[in-house]
């Protein structure tokens, strides 16, 4: 265990940031990005070589952590840019431009029968939405002749 020697204007400053974070609402929501941002930066900063050999002895569990982490935090991006985007705030999109293609949505043509194959998913999985249950519906309604359409 290391013995780190903090000044009195450390602490004075960490917990003015610690205070300055909790002045909103969702504080712990901001509080954990940070805590993902500082360390995402420190495992990229790490050397990839020595961090590849890790995961290759039998470590790969971290690689399907990240992978689900990923997904997760793109699903709250995607949630928030589209809650953002509904408010008419358009930063990204001047006013009168056609959406591209990028940022049209894949929609299902069959409702109905996508309704039923979400349905189907929602009884196999814990945890829904998620990319694992979503996945699932996508797999079963393709296989069932399902069609999509970007809008």
């Amino acid at each position: 265990m290391r013995t780190i020697k903090l000044k009195e204007s450390d602490i004075t400053r960490l917990v003015k940031k610690v205070l300055k974070e909790q002045e909103t609402q969702n504080y712990m929501f901001f509080s954990n990005l940070e805590q993902i941002k500082r360390q995402c930066e420190m495992l990229l900063e790490m050397d990839h070589t020595m961090i590849d050999e890790i995961l290759s002895n039998g470590h790969d569990w971290a690689d399907d952590h990240i992978a689900e982490a990923k997904v997760n935090m793109d699903q709250v991006f995607d949630f928030i840019m589209n809650e953002k985007n509904e408010e008419g705030d358009y930063d990204e999109m001047n006013e009168g431009e056609e959406l591209t293609e990028k940022k049209k949505k894949n929609t299902a043509t069959n409702p109905k029968l996508w309704k039923q194959a979400l349905a189907w998913a929602r009884l196999r999985y814990d945890v829904c939405p998620s990319a694992y249950c979503n996945g699932a519906a996508v797999k079963r309604y393709n296989s069932q002749g399902g069609k999509w359409t970007k809008k």
